[in-house]
This record gives structure tokens, C-alpha cells and sequence, in this order.
């Protein structure tokens, strides 16, 4: 059988004449149209039936009886896969300049169905229904000897790195089964004749090592066989017979020096990849089984650190899978409170376990984690200033898996192969939001998370809006939350240089902003401020405001006392940095040795707390209010 490249270079080889004489048709043989050739392809409409419909972009040879023209056309073609399109018909024809051929590509080529983010979920769930209706889940797991006996899937004697692997066309394979001996049943090699869809699983991966990743290869297969079928079928008629999928322990990333075959493999295996998950563990199945998980008194610890590790490690058992494949899933799903839980690592050729910890769920978005491991430690004290001034400072200290605020409440020193060290106390592993930095990762791969690379940090405070911080009673009086308490033991260090900070001082420099005046009205500005606005913010008299914005030397001036210049601050809600380079222009510096010092710093980190809060945490410390 001929080998094509695409469906493109299939349809010019083998269908060119019948699109060729449906556009002379189309011009009635006035010019004679010759030299047809198919410049683009897209697949317009595909069923599940095997019908697809494909709009060409084609170029042809125009002659007339005084000169030679090159004219483009759309050509929509529809045919039956399953039938190799030997019942292709056209459609249509329509004459465009060629510039509107339809812009080639990889999916279209090869019939691969498009999955967005938002389609996974209910893909997953379709193919989930489609099994348990095939009697192929058990409780809550795939049935995979159900699989095995019903002849669905055959063990097979692989390379060690092809987890599994999908058959494309008719072929004598070698498989293992287990046959009744003299000594009982014992593994035996012998050759079957696999058919097309014919799955494949490695016999060291299912017989020796039935880890929890089982389930997912053998989903993986599924997810070819149930949702790439189409796809299967145009790689034999391409002439790919002897092209075989196979899921890989190394991970292969699209290169540009692909063929457009092996493009639309590795996108098959990217989509099998992502659908093998909420195959294995269906979305519309979970909140039963933690429903389930939350009644087993063996998940009961005392400690809610120990008590979620429990939880996950029952949850995994009830789908057959590890405990890292479980974790996974659930912080998929968004059950952030996986991240504090089965924390393994290997280090210096020995694995590690961490005591699990907790935190109040939705502390951490989808691309943050409180854990960072130690070659991402060490690099981000390399690469990242504030960073290491905050570990270097002892502020925070690094426990081998999370960076903390170095406080006896949370932490306790330990001695581990002969160096101090440190660990949680059973407080802090309740607690994780209270102390502990979180930091953000990136996507290494669609739908594959890499925690390896860590790309900043980000201070934890836990009050994002002002609301947070409490109230004003009737009579005005001002009471904290308990977060805005808790949250002053968060702080006595600068913390993270923001780029849009950095940026507004580096404007102010390149522009002479150097004085107070010109800081403050440059402020005003930036935050789009009147003098109205900032009174009623600060409780300050208009104007007393306006006189400090006054140049000096002129009529109604008035220097800003430092206590007033923290409140304009606040009123501001200016960054830390600008707040600090404020008060420098106005010649204060915080003596950071004394207590109003701290004080006075730390609230100028939280200047989107209501003045009210500044000033109940200032008097909780024995220090005078800001009026």
C-alpha cells in the first residue's frame, strides 16, 4: 500500500481526477482546467458514523485559447472513513483567490477531535459512562481483569519504557497468559493475531509490578481505542499499518522536525494523557467517595494534617491507584488541601517523608503550592534576593519541604544525620496559611504540572480586601478579626520587590521626582486622587490636606509630621517601597530597633487595612493611635 504524509497528499494521490473534474464542471470546460493541485485542507464536519466533511483549498492551470491562468478554488468533499472514502463525493465548489484557502493543520489533517480545557471534564465522564456501562468499573475502579478476560486487552512481553501500546492493523503479536501446568498457572508466551484497536499492556507493569499508575496506562489505552478510533482508521488508510501508539515513560515534546505523522501521535498521546485521569477517577463519582472517606473512622486522626494524608491515601485505595495519582486528581478537581499531604521526596538517594499539614481550603490558587523542594530552595536563594534576605535574616527558615516564619509556635529544632534542623509542631500542621510562604510553579506540558519550576514567591497574607481586617461597631469603635491578628506575626522583614513597584521608582528617578512635593503629587495623580477623597480617607480636614501638598516656601504650607505622612500613606494605599521612599523624602527613617518602629513598618505592608485596623493593632502594642 501507498504511504501518504497526510490526508492532504492521500486525497492528491488518490482522489485528484474526481476534484479536479468537479471544478471543470463547474467553470463548463471554459477554460480547460488542468494541474490540480490541493494547497490546504480542513475538516469541516466529522460524526461518529465515520462521515467527514473536508474543505480544500486548490490550485489548478487555467488554459484558454490566448493564455495560461492560475486560478484557486474551495472544494468541500465528503466521505466515509470506515469506508476508505471509496464512497467520496464533492460537495461544492466555489472560486476564491488563494489567499482564502483554508489554513492548514495538524488535527484537520488527521481527523484528531479539538479538547479544550472546558470539553476534558465531559469527555472523561462520557467515556467513563460508555464503561460502566460494559460492566468495566467495579465500586468506584476500572475492572482491568475484566479487561484482561474478556479479551479487550492482552499482556504483552513490551520494552520496558512502552508502558502499553495500541495495534493499528492485523499482525501476529506475541502475548502472555497464564495456562494450567503440572506446578498450577504460570505465565506463558504464544502468539495471537491482534486486530485493529487491539490493546496491548506491558507484562512486567500488570504482572510484577500492579503499581497505582496501572489504571491510568491502561485508561490511556482506552482513551485511544474509544475516543481516537477515526484517527486509528485514517492512519491505515494513509498506509500506516504497521504505526503503533504506545504511551512512553519518556516524555516526548512536538518538535518541528516531526513528520505531520508523528505530530498527530504525540497529540494523541497528549489528549489520551489528559482524558486518562477523569476516566479512571470521574469527576461526578468523587464527592460520593469523600462522602464515603469522611464516615471511615480510619481516616479519623486527631490531627488534621495526619487526617487529610488518611483521607487521600483511602481515597486512591478505593480507585486502584497511588496515592500521587489521587493527590493529582484531587487538586485537579480543586481540593487544594492535597498539597499539604503525601510529601515523599528523594534526597541524597534516600526518600524522605514529611509530616502532612493543613490549611484553610482555597488558600492557594491552581498554579501556587506551600511546598518547594530543596534544589528549588537552593536555586531560588541563588536567583532571588528578597528571598534569601529572608532566610538569611533567620525570619523565615526552610524545613525541607516548606519555608516558615521562624517562630517557636510553629516550628521545633531537630536533629537529622548529625545537623540541626527543623519540623512542625502539631499546631503549625493545622495551620500551614498562618505561616507558611507559598510559592508559584508553571505548566511544564498541557494538562502536566511541574513543581520543579518554581518562578517567584509571593508573602502569604491571608487579608486580601479591608473588609477582612473587622469592623467599626455603632459608637465607632474598631474591632480586628482574628486573621488581622494573627497577621502581625506574619511580618518584620521587607518582603518581595513588585515589578510594578520598581518600575514607579524607576520612573520617579528618570523624571526628577525627587522631592516630597513632587512624590506626593506624583501619588495623588498615579492613584487618581482628589483632595475630597483623600480627607474623607485620612479623617483629616481638607484643608490641612491641601496645605501638605503645598510647595514649600509657599502661602498655607504645612510640613507633614510623621504620624500624619503614615496615615497619607495608608490613605494612598501605596506599596511598602513607595510608602518607605515617601517618608525618606520627607526625612523620616524608621528606627526599626524600637517597637514603634516595627510597628510602623509593618503597617505600612498592609496600607489596604482601614485606618480603624492600623490603629486597634497599634494600641493592642501600647502605642499611640495616628489621628
Amino acid at each position: 500500500m501507498a504511504q501518504y504524509v497526510n490526508l492532504k497528499d492521500y486525497f492528491q494521490n488518490e482522489h485528484i481526477k474526481l476534484i479536479q473534474d468537479a471544478i471543470s464542471n463547474y467553470m463548463k470546460d471554459d477554460p480547460q482546467i488542468t494541474e490540480a493541485v490541493i494547497r490546504s485542507l480542513v475538516c469541516t464536519d466529522d460524526d461518529a458514523k465515520y462521515n467527514a466533511e473536508f474543505d480544500l483549498g486548490v490550485s489548478v492551470k487555467a488554459v484558454g485559447a490566448v493564455e495560461t491562468a492560475d486560478l484557486s478554488f474551495i472544494v468541500t468533499v465528503r466521505g466515509n472513513i470506515e469506508q476508505r472514502f471509496r464512497d467520496i463525493q464533492v460537495k461544492g465548489v466555489k472560486r476564491v483567490s488563494s489567499d482564502m484557502f483554508p489554513a492548514d493543520n495538524i488535527p484537520s489533517q488527521f481527523i484528531l477531535p479539538d479538547i479544550q480545557s472546558d470539553d476534558v471534564e465531559r469527555i472523561g465522564n462520557d467515556l467513563y459512562v460508555f464503561c460502566a456501562g460494559k460492566g468495566l468499573f467495579v465500586n468506584y475502579e476500572l475492572h482491568i481483569e475484566k479487561l484482561v478476560s474478556d479479551g479487550m486487552i492482552y499482556i504483552a512481553p513490551l520494552p520496558n519504557n512502552c508502558l502499553g501500546r495500541v495495534i493499528l492493523s492485523e499482525a501476529d503479536v506475541e502475548i502472555i497468559k497464564k495456562v494450567q501446568t503440572e506446578d498450577g498457572l504460570k505465565p506463558q508466551t504464544c502468539t495471537i493475531r491482534a486486530t485493529h484497536g487491539t490493546i496491548l499492556l506491558n507484562y512486567k507493569k500488570y504482572a510484577e509490578e500492579m503499581d497505582g499508575g496501572l489504571r491510568i496506562t491502561v485508561a490511556h489505552e482506552l482513551v485511544h481505542t474509544l475516543f481516537h478510533d477515526r484517527f486509528l482508521k485514517l492512519l491505515q488508510l494513509l498506509g500506516e499499518e504497521k504505526v503503533e501508539l504506545h504511551s512512553s515513560t519518556e516524555t516526548v515534546a512536538l518538535d518541528e522536525n516531526m513528520s505531520d505523522i508523528q505530530k498527530a501521535l504525540r497529540i494523541a498521546e497528549s489528549q489520551a494523557d489528559v482524558l486518562a485521569m477523569p476516566l479512571v477517577i470521574p469527576k461526578n463519582t468523587v464527592d460520593a467517595a469523600i462522602q464515603e472517606i469522611a464516615t471511615d473512622p480510619s481516616t479519623h486522626y486527631a490531627n488534621y494534617g495526619d487526617r487529610m494524608q488518611a483521607s487521600v491515601n483511602k481515597f486512591a485505595k478505593l480507585y486502584g491507584v497511588s496515592a500521587f495519582i489521587a493527590k493529582a486528581r484531587l487538586r485537579q478537581l480543586g481540593y487544594d488541601f492535597v498539597d499539604g499531604t503525601c510529601l515523599e521526596y528523594e534526597e541524597n538517594g534516600n526518600k524522605v517523608k514529611y509530616a502532612p499539614f493543613y490549611f484553610k481550603p482555597n488558600t492557594l490558587k491552581e498554579n501556587e503550592t506551600f511546598v518547594i523542594n530543596r534544589n528549588n530552595y537552593e536555586r531560588l536563594l541563588q536567583e532571588n534576593s528578597d528571598f534569601s534576605e529572608l532566610i538569611t535574616s533567620r525570619i523565615f527558615v526552610y524545613t525541607g519541604y516548606v519555608v516558615c516564619l521562624h517562630d517557636a509556635k510553629y516550628i521545633k529544632p531537630a536533629v537529622n544525620n548529625g545537623q540541626i534542623s527543623y519540623e512542625l509542631t502539631d499546631y503549625a500542621r493545622e495551620h500551614a496559611h498562618e505561616f507558611c510562604l507559598k510559592f508559584e510553579y508553571h505548566i511544564k506540558e498541557e494538562n502536566q504540572y511541574d513543581i520543579d519550576r518554581l518562578t517567584s514567591f509571593t508573602y502569604l497574607c491571608r487579608l486580601d480586601s479591608p473588609k477582612e481586617y473587622g469592623e467599626a461597631n455603632k459608637d465607632g469603635d474598631y474591632s480586628l478579626s482574628d486573621d488581622a491578628e494573627d497577621d502581625i506575626k506574619m511580618y518584620f522583614e521587607k518582603l518581595k520587590k513588585e515589578k510594578e513597584v520598581k518600575e514607579v521608582l524607576r520612573y520617579m528617578e528618570d523624571n526628577g521626582i525627587y522631592s516630597l512635593y513632587d512624590a506626593l503629587k506624583y501619588h495623588k495623580n498615579r492613584k487618581k486622587l482628589t483632595y475630597e477623597k483623600i480627607a474623607d480617607r485620612s479623617n483629616i480636614e481638607i484643608d490641612t490636606v491641601k496645605s501638605y501638598f503645598k510647595k514649600p516656601g509657599k502661602d498655607n504650607y504645612r510640613r507633614i509630621p510623621l504620624e500624619r505622612l503614615m496615615i497619607i500613606c495608608n490613605a494612598f494605599n501605596l506599596e511598602e517601597k513607595l510608602a518607605l521612599d515617601l517618608l525618606n523624602k520627607a526625612g523620616y527613617s524608621l528606627n526599626e530597633h524600637e517597637l514603634k518602629g516595627q510597628y510602623y513598618h509593618y503597617l505600612l505592608t498592609i496600607t489596604n487595612a482601614p485606618l480603624g485596623a492600623w490603629n486597634k493593632l497599634l494600641s493592642k502594642a501600647g502605642l499611640k493611635k495616628l489621628n
